[in-house]
C-alpha cells in the first residue's frame, strides 16, 4: 500500500525480536551528515563496490544504507556493526553469516529512502518504489504481472492506475524476495 508520509515511531533504544515478529525500519538515505559514520562500519569488499559507482550520489546512496543495514542488525544480535559478515543466496539475497540467533533481513531502497525488513525464524522481503505517475508501465505489466493482477491494473479509473501499478509491484517484489528468486525467478503467463 502507498503511504506518502506514514508516521513512524522513533527507535526504540533497546531492541527485542519475538520469533514470528517482522520489524520494519525506515531509513533516510540522503543526510550527509551520517555518511562518515555509515562509511566507518563497512567492510573492505564494500567499501571498493561503493568506490566502483560512477556517480557519487549513487555511491554516498549505497554507503547509507549498506551502514544502516549494519547499524540496524547489530541491534538485534549484540555486536558491533562492523564485525557483521554477509553471505548471498543463489539469486543474490543477502544474509548475515554465523548469526547468534535465526536473525533474516531485506532491504530496499528508492531515492533517499531505505526500507529495512527484519525477523527471526523466516524469511522476510520489503520493497519500497518511488512513484512516477508518469512512466509507461503497462509494458511492465504485460511482462511481469499475473492475469488477475493485470485485471485489477487495467480496470482501475485512469487517474489511478499508477498508484495502483506501484502497489501491485511493491507487493509482488516483496514477496519474491522473501522468496528469495527476485524477479528472475518468476514465471509469468507470457513465460512457457
Amino acid at each position: 500500500m502507498i503511504q506518502t508520509q506514514p508516521n513512524w515511531p522513533a527507535a526504540p533504544s533497546r531492541t527485542v525480536l519475538h520469533a514470528g515478529e517482522i520489524h520494519l525500519w525506515r531509513a533516510k538515505i540522503s543526510r550527509s551528515a551520517k555518511l562518515a559514520r555509515c562509511s566507518s562500519v563497512l567492510s573492505p569488499d564494500e567499501l571498493v563496490r561503493a568506490a566502483r559507482f560512477h556517480f557519487p550520489e549513487d555511491s554516498n546512496r549505497f554507503i547509507a544504507t549498506r551502514g544502516a543495514v549494519r547499524m540496524i542488525l547489530s541491534r538485534y544480535l549484540g555486536v558491533e556493526p562492523s564485525a557483521l559478515e554477509f553471505g548471498t543466496g543463489s539469486h543474490g539475497k543477502p544474509f548475515v553469516v554465523n548469526p547468534f540467533m535465526d536473525i533474516r533481513f531485506n532491504v530496499s531502497h528508492s531515492r533517499d529512502l531505505a526500507m529495512v525488513a527484519v525477523s527471526r525464524g523466516r524469511e522476510v522481503g520489503v520493497d519500497v518504489e518511488w512513484v512516477q505517475p508518469d512512466i509507461e508501465f503497462e509494458p511492465i505489466a504485460d511482462h511481469y504481472f499475473e492475469p488477475q493482477e493485470n485485471w485489477s491494473l487495467r480496470t482501475a479509473p485512469k487517474d489511478e492506475r499508477a498508484s495502483r501499478f506501484f502497489d501491485l509491484w511493491t507487493q509482488k517484489e516483496a514477496r519474491l524476495k522473501a522468496e528469495g528468486v527476485g524477479l528472475v525467478g518468476e514465471p509469468t503467463h507470457d513465460s512457457a
